[in-house]
């Protein structure tokens, strides 16, 4: 008896010891899994942070870098307009001619009383000029839409002015002329606010006659332009922006001082030089920093216009991105929370599974608790995209079961009372066909779906991306009993694409109007040539991707036109071997030009190789054969049919006939293109481009 209870005694200290080591090695366990989540979770977050960070980053430098190519655009179409005076001979002569006769004469030729003074012969022959070259210059001024318009020497003289009394030149005035000339080339100087409201100068130098064959010589006097630009920062800094939350500055350096540019100020405003943390390279990485002004934190980056000395800035509140980032995490920490769970659960599983039958009930239980936890994960990682979507659990028959507070408000109704209502109730017919249709095919193919559907809102009709998963009932069944669906705003995404394609359409016309205004025999070939380019690639069965990089290419074919001068286009004479090897640079012009535009096909690769050869004997690389793109051979045949059959400054255009018969008998063109564009031509499509290409020749 006393044995039997030593006995029992044992056993009970040893059951004790047990289910103390049990107890300590499930904790070990637990801890460790949760542990183990806990730092993969981390490294998911890490992940998923940058990710995000780096998507807002490309969206803030898409935006910036966008607005600094239109500043550069506009600051060099401002160059190209006022060489039509710096370049020109006649203003060129008078200022060179005024400064040879001293700085007395300067101070004295644009003097309002100057017919009232003893003269020598020479400054009286200028002071006649004067009257004629003020006018057009005024001319030129009012043309132009500037405020001011005058030549003026290195000391700040004014040799000429569109004002019959202009006003002297100011500090900031000389020192622009000054770096003009000292530096040879185009300047701006920095904005400042004036009655007009925000003003620019800018000077490019006016080189004596003798200088033309070298760009190095020393100017006479430049000539100095004031323009009111107001409007203009205001369309910088209005440009189409994805979100209005962001902020967009525009920010230049004076010296040492960092000022603000405001549309709404009269003059620029000082900032503290700090906030404007600038890289060697002049830009301002993305990061979360302090707004320029103010005591808000926001994620901002900045690129400079180096030829304005400005530097755009966009700036987006902190607040907004931290709430993102916030809510990804505690998506992610709740998943893992929730894996952790399961896994705890299936290893408690396993335990009791080796325990032994008596257990058996217990272990299905837990058994049925994974399933269910596995199936909430799932629903949990496809709403994992965004805390907001809405969320509706629906039957076969397209009763619904469950739905989150998003679905409601996208339904316009009172979350507590959707259950049990039926699909035809909460959409129109076409949508809820479209739904009942769809959950069909999911459970039919046990896998997700999407489709789209449009529901009236607020402010009109909304787009909306559903996507619809498998849904199994609870208790564990195989077969697919209904559909959790995702319902996904995506009307403003649709109208953005929309709008940056009609921009891509605007922006590709305003440059072909560039090419056109370059030379006069160009009007209309692009045109030409995008229309006959984009019937022979379907004709020769290019897919659509090929199709729209050449008719996208054949529009900006003539791009590199722009930068030769405009003289060797329009010379009727032959060109001298200068002449053509000048020409010749229009390719690599072009390529220089579209390389940086986001096409997002190879449209400034097929306007490079446009003037290669099959035989090798192109240019600018000298490529042969296949090495030259089909949509560059394309561009090649197209390009010459189109400057055979239309008149030029030094010759008239040639029948389509003959034309053809050229490209047949020439093997430096693709002979496949060739045979295309003849059969073209006998479509009533092709007439109707060539016909018009015949009458222009014929007149």
């Amino acid at each position: 008896m006393e044995m039997n209870m030593e006995d029992n005694a044992a056993v009970s200290r040893f059951s004790g010891l047990k289910n103390k080591y049990v107890i300590f090695l499930a904790a070990c366990i637990v801890l460790s899994v949760f542990g183990a989540a806990y730092v993969v979770c981390g490294l998911q977050y890490a992940n998923a942070r940058k990710e995000m960070l780096a998507a807002q980053e490309a969206t803030l430098t898409s935006w910036v870098s966008g607005t600094v190519e239109a500043a550069n655009l506009w600051a060099r179409s401002l160059e190209t307009e006022s060489k039509r005076v710096s370049s020109s001979e006649l203003y060129r002569m008078f200022a060179e001619d005024v400064e040879k006769l001293g700085a007395q004469a300067a101070a004295t030729i644009n003097s309002s009383d100057v017919r009232d003074l003893e003269m020598s012969e020479d400054l009286t022959g200028l002071v006649e000029q004067v009257p004629l070259m003020r006018n057009l210059l005024l001319d030129f001024m009012n043309l132009s839409g500037l405020t001011d318009a005058r030549i003026a020497n290195i000391r700040g003289q004014t040799l000429l002015s569109a004002m019959s009394q202009p006003a002297p030149v100011n500090a900031g005035q000389r020192l622009t002329i000054e770096r003009a000339m000292s530096e040879g080339k185009f300047v701006f100087g920095p904005v400042y606010g004036a009655p007009a409201g925000l003003v620019i100068d800018y000077a490019d130098p006016v080189r004596a006659v003798a200088d033309d064959s070298a760009e190095g010589g020393i100017p006479v006097a430049a000539l100095l332009l004031n323009r009111a630009i107001t409007s203009q920062i205001a369309q910088f800094l209005a440009r189409d922006r994805q979100d209005d939350k962001l902020q967009p500055r525009l920010v230049q350096k004076v010296k040492d001082v960092v000022e603000e540019i405001q549309v709404q100020s009269s003059k620029p405003i000082a900032l503290d030089a700090q906030r404007l943390p600038l890289n060697a390279a002049g830009e301002m990485l993305f990061d979360r920093r302090p707004a320029l002004t103010g005591d808000d934190m926001v994620y901002s980056l900045a690129l400079p216009a180096p030829d304005l000395h400005w530097h755009v800035v966009l700036e987006m509140p902190a607040s907004i991105m931290d709430d993102k980032l916030r809510a990804q995490g505690l998506m992610i920490y709740g998943i893992g929370a929730l894996i952790s769970l399961g896994v705890v659960l299936a290893i408690a599983l396993l335990w009791w599974v080796m325990v032994g039958r008596e257990h058996r009930a217990v272990a299905e239980r837990f058994e049925k608790l994974y399933r269910v936890i596995k199936q909430q994960k799932q629903l949990l990682d496809s709403v994992n995209v965004s805390l907001e979507v809405g969320l509706l659990m629906v039957d076969m028959d397209g009763q619904v079961q469950v739905c989150n507070r998003a679905f409601s408000e996208i339904v316009l109704k009172e979350e507590t009372e959707l259950p049990g209502m039926n699909l035809h109730v909460l959409f129109g017919n076409q949508s809820c066909l479209s739904m009942l249709e769809g959950i069909r095919r999911v459970v039919a193919n046990n896998a997700a779906d999407t489709i789209e559907i449009t529901h009236p809102g607020a402010d009109g009709d909304r787009l909306f991306r559903v996507t619809l998963y498998p849904f199994v009932d609870m208790d564990g069944q195989e077969a697919t009993s209904g559909a959790v669906a995702t319902f996904q705003d995506i009307t403003e995404f649709r109208r953005n694409s929309e709008r940056r394609r009609l921009q891509h359409i605007n922006t590709i016309s305003a440059l072909v109007r560039a090419i056109e205004s370059v030379d006069p025999y160009l009007t209309g070939h692009s045109q030409r040539m995008t229309g006959l380019a984009d019937l022979l690639g379907k004709k020769m069965g290019l897919d659509a991707r090929d199709c729209d990089t050449i008719r996208t290419a054949a529009s900006l074919s003539q791009m590199g036109k722009l930068f030769v001068p405009r003289d060797l286009l329009t010379k009727s004479g032959q060109l001298t071997p200068d002449e053509q090897a000048e020409i010749m640079l229009a390719p690599q012009h072009a390529y220089d030009v579209l390389r940086d535009i986001d096409f997002g096909l190879p449209v400034a690769q097929a306007v490079y190789e446009m003037n290669e050869r099959m035989d090798g004997k192109g240019y600018p690389q000298h490529l042969s054969g296949e090495a030259i793109s089909m949509h560059a051979r394309v561009l090649s045949v197209v390009n010459a049919f189109c400057a055979m059959v239309s008149p030029r400054s030094y010759r008239s255009g040639m029948p389509v006939n003959t034309a053809l018969d050229r490209l047949r008998t020439d093997s430096s063109f693709d002979q496949q293109v060739v045979d295309a564009l003849g059969l073209i031509l006998r479509t009533p499509e092709g007439l109707s481009i060539a016909t018009p290409m015949q009458d222009e020749a014929k007149a």
